[in-house]
């Protein structure tokens, strides 16, 4: 099974934190029923990448949770950072016994002309994330201020605040090569302004030529 899913681009789904990724998994379900009526399916621990080896031995990870928006437009941002509470919560506690470089939050939703699928992603580092889950003061205007002001516009390095980004290429931040989590989501999602859009290109490209819109040229930013 692991080979199988190797050869289906999961090559950076480590094999041995998939009992965590579950559990992930389950928690996420679990803070995220009822499903906001802003998403179109319930969000998802997608992948845990290994991105570098501790001086321990043991590996560095950064876990990506996904979301897929159901309307067309900018979401609001309330919102959007209430589900980043909500999957930091969630995700933690799986990963508290493994050297993580930062939680990986990434979001699509379709152009309010339906016309191009845009990404975009949040990173906030553990000593964030453990202040945020455990100081009552501390609480999630905090933590998403701290990440506003501590952005240095460098997407490699956490924090990041929803900075855009070419899913399909991910030729930057702190990825290299291939697709990110969230375009895999998106084009495999059944629901969703996103995911139609997603549709609509890869309908487009197996046509004579390709066709432009949602995407077309490459998708995301």
């Amino acid at each position: 099974m692991h080979d199988f899913l190797d050869g289906l681009g999961f090559a950076d789904l480590t094999p041995d934190y998939r009992e965590e990724r579950e559990a992930a998994n389950d928690a996420i379900d679990a803070a995220f029923d009822p499903l906001p009526e802003e998403l179109a399916e319930d969000p998802d621990l997608a992948e845990v990448n290994k991105v570098n080896v501790h001086d321990d031995g043991d590996d560095i990870l950064v876990p990506v949770v996904t979301f897929l928006f159901e309307d067309a437009g900018e979401p609001d941002r309330d919102a959007v950072w209430s589900f980043v509470g909500r999957a930091l919560e969630a995700v933690r506690e799986p990963f508290a016994d493994c050297h993580v470089r930062h939680y990986d939050l990434q979001f699509a939703y379709a152009h309010e002309e339906e016309d191009a699928v845009i990404y975009c992603r949040i990173a906030v580092h553990p000593p964030l994330v453990e202040r945020y889950l455990t100081d009552p003061g501390f609480d999630l205007d905090a933590l998403r201020a701290a990440v506003t002001e501590a952005d240095n516009g460098d997407d490699e390095i956490p924090p990041v605040d929803w900075t855009p980004f070419d899913a399909e290429s991910m030729g930057t931040g702190a990825y290299s090569g291939g697709q990110a989590a969230i375009a895999a989501h998106c084009a495999g999602a059944s629901a969703g302004a996103a995911a139609a859009c997603a549709g609509a290109a890869a309908g487009g490209a197996a046509g004579a030529g390709g066709a432009a819109g949602c995407g077309g040229a490459g998708g995301g930013m």
